[in-house]
């Protein structure tokens, strides 16, 4: 069997996700999703007992929320970082890129370019090119920074979340678990 894609979902893929969802985006979508499966997983599972299945309940909420928040914080963070440090001057001929040169000497993430670069190249195709190298670097930054922050912030965060829901948690096991009671005395 093989997939076909229309060329109408081609161009959705290739013009939206392909130039707005990037790494940021990516945690946010896979935070979001594991959100709203997991911790129902665990809520179900009736191999563990009531306290076990609440704190794992809000130990998954904790880790999920923590992860996504920092984790699109931090890529956000990286890529804003790579850019304030990767500016540019650009100026443009009759048609093509005449010359790119780093705006000032902090700009240390902006490469030197040979005009061989860009001699056929228009702004908009340096944009798009100067725009995806950005959101990449940034992104190798954030993965860096990220074995940091695990430590010094998701997981401290994870235990504070953990802490304020596992009360709420152990009530709603147990205010599930009024109706399987009514039911056996019945």
């Amino acid at each position: 069997m093989s997939i076909i894609i229309k060329p109408r979902t081609e161009k959705f893929i290739s013009d939206f996700v392909g130039k707005h969802i990037n790494s940021p985006e990516q945690r946010l979508i896979q935070g979001v999703t594991a959100l709203a499966m997991q911790p129902l997983i665990d809520f179900h599972n009736k191999a563990a007992d009531d306290d076990t299945r609440a704190v794992s309940v809000a130990r998954t909420i904790g880790k999920i929320a923590a992860g996504t928040l920092v984790g699109v914080l931090v890529r956000y963070g990286c890529i804003a970082g790579a850019k304030a440090f990767s500016r540019y001057t650009l100026t443009e001929g009759e048609k093509f890129i005449t010359s790119i040169k780093r705006k000032s000497n902090r700009d240390v993430l902006m490469p030197e370019f040979k005009p061989d670069f860009y001699k056929e190249m228009t702004r908009e195709e340096f944009e798009g090119i100067y725009n995806n190298s950005i959101k990449t670097l940034g992104t190798v930054f954030a993965t860096v920074t990220m074995i940091f922050t695990n430590f010094l912030i998701d997981a401290p965060l994870t235990k504070i979340i953990t802490k304020a829901l596992t009360p709420k948690m152990k009530k709603l096991v147990e205010k599930e678990k009024m109706p399987e009671v009514n039911n056996a005395s019945g």
